[in-house]
């Protein structure tokens, strides 16, 4: 073979002759580089004109091999970093600067791994020893200047020597894993060689999440090996959460003294339960023994399962901690982008908290004394004020290249979002990567995948668009029709507080206020009946419609400070969520719940406890993703609530007050004539589910003519039942009238507990199982 006049021994090259063919032959670059050390090309000739297209080709072939040997001598060396630009930059005295330097491209064009070393013959350039990934040819380059007088960097100028670098085995079960930051340094990790394999199978929990009707078998296949390869991210048992060292909780606490407080005596019957959740944290490593200055009085609160929660009282440690102003996101601002979704996925962190360690020096100051100790906690404990700052920073950290591109997260509420089903893997996987570099865990029974609409933030969101929960709304949409004068006067108070939003209100509400027209008030003429027309039927419907949409309604904008009503009767609850935009103020949501069966009859719910329960229902349950690490304003017209922090409260108040000590909340008096938002709900309250059974005054089984959509006709429900295995085993429990015990429980599968916790209505006639539905009693 003969290559301008330069014959190349061992090269050959098979030529077919084709008539046709109007192109050139190509060399490639395979054989180019053979015959690098026989094809040198004299570079200070000069061309010969007619030659010169063909100079120029073998020109930019020699450049790419000589990139190809540079990348393959044994120093590794592949030139050095150069000041990119072409104007000098001067960095400032004791400071460092990140600025952009050029070096040579990879073979090809490709990007590469290197390492950015300083010059021994430039001292006084501090350039940072940093891997970073070469793409186009452009390398960021950390420079320190240690003196006290600015240093100068012309253009072009010599920053380091760069050397390529390949990935290496590490010994062990793990591997290094090289990935590109968002600043264009490496990050360098240890992941677990090689995925487990489809043979190992997944957890129960997270094979639900894969087999369901609306996933075609083609895409639970490609989640569930989406889900495999990062098996390890998800959380196995209540031991197994993550540990991060990306951020650490500090509590800045200035130039003040070790606050200590003592116990608050336990009743011996829960000494059991505190020395049980005391071992347990111990054993998780979220606690330890302590000798601190420091100690806070801690309360047991009751969960909904029966179980105990582990509550400090941190509210003279938060009094004198300086606040974290980190910004919580806007996510109105966001919310567009999910329009054009088409498929959605909700991640939750298991134990959040716990993933983030307090700072070593810092640890003291969460110390919380027992009857038995003063211990301290290693992990981020609830109830601190920047809690939640600290947490949304990890988040914004740990997750910062795909927020608002394809993610939007608030605390530990994350939700990924895609046009279209193979995008979304890859967002999946973006996000399961981020999240194991960082050694946090996902909680997988909480997490939900490819769904098509979700709630997010008190939204719920779908292809369509996003729209307010029904759940926000339901206190006003499920208002019963008023049948007394009170009733009436009642709901034209909440009507009337917001009437500025409500286009012609006096209109639309006239036929409503003819019914109150020379009454006068008082108790005897509030019990009245009214006489309800269609005039006032379509009155009543206009007004709720105009109460669940906006102006009044209004999207929650995190930036500004919230409101919350509060109220309670000797009826029920009442509270409503709301802000000031725009100089008006807007309703974010609204609540409502009857009291409970207890709460009702025990004749130590004075007023003000009634008030301080309706104050922390609402902010540590109804509003709780909207309150959570924002500041807000509590509105009581129950005086010796606002005076909290200096009230003598029992057991059950001092429970609920640790509830509240995590929320940054200022409560003042407003009397009742003021708080006719909140009043009203809490008259008319809506009656959850789990009090329908105790509300009627008939106990008999009633029948209903219910129009549904199911493909069992009546007589194949016995044969239906016979092939749900979940079915079976309720039978046989309530066959035998017996109730599982609470660790028999716990081996029974997710349908199986759903069914036994209606074990009570069950009953079995004519070979079906069947729930009992008691009719409810007017509210009058």
């Amino acid at each position: 073979m003969e290559i301008e006049g330069v014959k190349v021994p061992g090269r050959g090259v098979v030529v077919v002759k084709d008539d046709h063919c109007t192109h050139p032959l190509i060399v490639g670059m395979n054989v180019v580089t053979a015959c690098w050390n026989v094809l040198k090309w004299p570079e200070k000739t000069a061309p010969v004109p007619q030659q010169l297209a063909n100079q120029q080709a073998w020109r930019s072939a020699f450049a790419t091999c000589r990139r190809i040997e540079a990348s393959t001598v044994e120093d590794r060396m592949v030139g050095y970093v150069r000041l990119a630009g072409r104007c000098k930059i001067k960095v400032p005295p004791r400071s460092e600067i990140m600025v952009w330097g050029r070096a040579q491209t990879g073979p090809q064009g490709t990007d590469y791994c290197a390492l950015v070393e300083a010059l021994p013959e430039t001292p006084d350039v501090g350039v940072a020893r940093t891997l970073i990934m070469v793409k186009a040819g452009r390398v960021p380059v950390r420079i320190c200047n240690p003196h006290p007088y600015p240093l100068f960097i012309g253009r072009y100028q010599k920053l380091g020597k760069l050397s390529c670098v390949d990935e290496a085995d590490v010994h062990g079960s793990q591997d290094l894993s090289l990935s590109l930051g968002t600043d264009g340094v490496v990050e360098v990790a240890l992941v677990d060689s090689g995925a487990p394999t489809e043979e190992e199978g997944l957890p129960e929990e997270m094979s639900k999440l894969i087999e369901r009707p609306d996933l075609s078998e083609l895409q639970q296949g490609e989640l569930r090996a989406l889900l495999l390869k990062w098996e390890k991210v998800f959380s196995k048992d209540d031991e197994d959460f993550g540990r991060t060292d990306l951020v650490h909780h500090c509590i800045p606490t200035g130039d003040a003294a070790p606050i200590r407080e003592r116990y608050r005596p336990l009743p011996p019957a829960m000494y059991k339960e505190m020395r049980s959740l005391l071992a347990d944290m111990m054993e998780k490593g979220v606690i330890r023994e302590s000798c601190s200055p420091w100690a806070a009085p801690i309360v047991l609160v009751r969960k909904k399962d029966g179980t105990w929660r582990f509550c400090v009282d941190y509210r003279k440690l938060n009094a004198v901690t300086h606040k974290d102003a980190f910004p919580l996101p806007r996510i109105e601002e966001t919310l567009t982008s999910l329009t054009r979704a088409q498929w959605f996925s909700t991640l939750d962190l298991a134990s959040g908290y716990w993933q983030v360690q307090t700072d070593p020096t810092d640890r003291e100051k969460t110390a919380f004394t027992t009857p038995v100790g003063l211990f301290e906690f290693e992990r981020m404990p609830f109830g601190l004020c920047n809690a939640p700052a600290t947490f949304q920073r990890l988040m914004q950290h740990c997750l910062s290249g795909q927020i608002a591109e394809s993610l939007l997260v608030y605390l530990d509420d994350i939700i990924i979002y895609s046009p279209d089903f193979s995008s979304h893997l890859q967002h999946l996987d973006e996000v399961f990567q981020r999240l194991w570099r960082h050694g946090l865990k996902l909680q997988p029974n909480k997490c939900k995948f490819l769904q098509q609409e979700v709630k997010f933030l008190g939204h719920v969101v779908d292809k369509c668009g996003v729209r307010p929960d029904p759940d926000k709304i339901s206190a006003v949409m499920d208002w019963p029709v008023p049948d007394t004068i009170r009733q009436v006067r009642s709901f034209l108070g909440l009507a009337g507080y917001y009437r500025r939003f409500v286009s012609g209100f006096a209109k639309i509400a006239r036929p409503l206020t003819a019914l109150l027209t020379g009454v006068p008030v008082n108790k005897k003429t509030d019990r009245r009946k009214v006489q309800w027309s269609p005039e006032c039927q379509t009155a009543f419907e206009a007004l709720k419609a105009a109460l669940m949409q906006a102006p009044v309604l209004a999207y929650a904008d995190y930036s500004l400070p919230f409101i919350v009503y509060t109220d309670a009767s000797g009826r029920g609850l009442g509270a409503v969520l709301a802000q000031v935009q725009e100089g008006q103020e807007r309703v974010i949501a609204y609540a409502s719940r009857s009291l409970h069966h207890t709460e009702r009859n025990d004749a130590n719910y004075s007023s003000f406890k009634l008030e301080l329960l309706a104050l922390k229902w609402a902010v540590t349950e109804k509003f709780k993703d909207y309150l959570t690490g924002a500041r807000f304003i509590v509105y009581t017209d129950n005086n010796p609530v606002a005076h909290l922090q200096t009230a003598r409260l029992g057991a059950a108040e001092q429970r609920w007050v640790a509830q509240l000590a995590s929320f940054d909340y200022e409560i003042k008096y407003r009397s009742g004539k003021s708080n006719i938002n909140a009043d009203a709900l809490s008259r008319f309250p809506t009656v959850p589910a789990e009090h329908l059974e105790g509300a009627g005054s008939e106990r008999g089984v009633t029948s209903a003519a219910i129009e549904l959509t199911c493909e069992v006709e009546g007589s194949d429900w016995a044969e239906a039942q016979a092939g749900d295995p979940d079915i079976q085993v309720v039978k046989q429990l309530v066959e035998a009238q017996v109730a599982p015990t609470k660790l028999e429980r716990q081996t029974l599968s997710h349908g199986v507990r759903r069914l036994l916790q209606q074990q009570k209505r069950l009953f079995i006639k004519d070979g079906i199982l069947c729930r009992k539905v008691t009719p409810l009693r007017p509210w009058v």
